[in-house]
């Protein structure tokens, strides 16, 4: 019993050093740290290929999405595995017997997520993927806030089912308000959109330090941000006027070049610009000084920001791949918009820098504000 005793009367002492440690380390400012982050944004960029995509099928939307899915997952390599968040596991059926008698192939790369809840087209906007060292990886979802139309609460619920179904682990809740489309991504570093500051007004008040913060503990690298509030660049998703490259040089839009083919353009009558125009010129110049300033090679790309602002003719919001291999060259599937001294100048800058371009016709969809980018969620890259 005596040395039962001082063993106690040990763990006694040792407990009150270690307490003693603590009070002293905290006042000193040393309190422990929690680990940094170790998982990364999943890159936009041809860093490398592409091995896993998400997005959403909703039927409803067949007369304008239907045709950019035909066209893509013709051109998109075997190996990309897709995840299709549906509704109703009838939709999936419906789906793949869509794209098999527009002659698509290889269907059995083509997995269903039943969500349970309509969801709209949109599935970028729906969460961030990230990738662990390990190559496992993490869904990163924004928390739920009040919507009014079914599509977009059914879009909340897929962030979930996506993580469970891929990764077999649930997605994380971030704590601040955000739409995929605020961040886009290098291998090493992620440029925040200043919009992100608008969706959580009235939620805790989340500012950009704040925000920079929480991302700061979730995820690894550099984090570049645009603008310090939502007016000092466009008002839209990050890859609609910017996309970066690789870590050291980006694409940012140019209005005044887009305004200045779409004059050529034989439907221009039909392409009604914004009546903002040096403003929208401003802010993507903004962008492409900040970027600049970063230390970043910055490139301009035509774009054209049509009436209302919403909507734009952007080369920026494409889908990148890259072949497998040491030596495999970088490819972009390109949005095209049927506007021929556009498309050909975009496809042309791309050429230049080395890409393959698989064009894909997006003219059915892009005056619902969104483009190729918007419909496609990069989930895993190949190594």
């Amino acid at each position: 019993m005596r040395g039962l005793g001082r063993n106690l009367v040990a763990v006694a002492l040792g407990a009150i050093a270690a307490a003693a440690c603590l009070v002293v380390a905290s006042a000193a400012g040393l309190t422990p740290r929690r680990p940094a982050p170790t998982a990364r944004v999943v890159a936009e960029d041809a860093s490398a290929p592409l091995a896993r995509i998400a997005i959403h099928y909703a039927p409803a939307a067949d007369d304008v999405a239907l045709p950019v899915w035909q066209q893509l997952f013709a051109a998109l390599p075997a190996r990309v595995e897709v995840a299709v968040a549906v509704a109703r596991a009838a939709d999936f059926v419906r789906f793949q017997a869509l794209l098999g008698a527009a002659g698509v192939g290889d269907l059995a790369r083509f997995h269903p997520v039943v969500v349970g809840h309509e969801v709209t087209t949109w599935s970028r906007d729906r969460f961030v993927a990230l990738a662990d060292p390990d190559g496992r990886g993490v869904v990163l979802a924004p928390p739920r806030v009040e919507v009014g139309a079914a599509g977009r609460a059914g879009d909340m619920a897929s962030p979930d089912a996506l993580a469970r179904a891929v990764w077999d682990r649930p997605a994380r809740t971030a704590p601040f308000v955000f739409e995929g489309g605020d961040f886009a991504a290098s291998a090493h570093t992620l440029f925040v959109g200043a919009e992100v500051l608008v969706r959580s007004r009235g939620r805790g008040g989340f500012d950009r330090a704040s925000i920079d913060r929480a991302l700061r503990r979730s995820v690894a690298g550099d984090i570049v941000w645009l603008g310090d509030q939502p007016g000092d660049v466009p008002h839209h998703h990050v890859m609609m006027y910017m996309v970066p490259l690789d870590d050291h040089e980006v694409l940012v839009g140019d209005p005044a070049a887009g305004a200045a083919l779409a004059r050529q353009e034989p439907a221009a009558a039909a392409l009604v610009l914004d009546a903002d125009q040096a403003g929208h010129q401003r802010r993507f110049d903004h962008v492409a000084e900040l970027l600049t300033a970063r230390g970043l090679r910055v490139r301009r790309m035509p774009v054209v920001v049509l009436a209302d602002a919403g909507s734009y003719v952007t080369y920026t919001n494409a889908l990148f791949d890259r072949e497998p291999g040491p030596h495999g060259r970088p490819i972009v599937y390109l949005p095209t918009y049927r506007l021929p001294a556009l498309d050909a100048a975009a496809a042309r800058h791309y050429r230049d820098l080395g890409y393959l371009v698989r064009p894909i016709d997006v003219s059915s969809i892009y005056q619902l504000n969104g483009s190729l980018g918007c419909l496609v969620n990069v989930m895993a890259r190949g190594r």
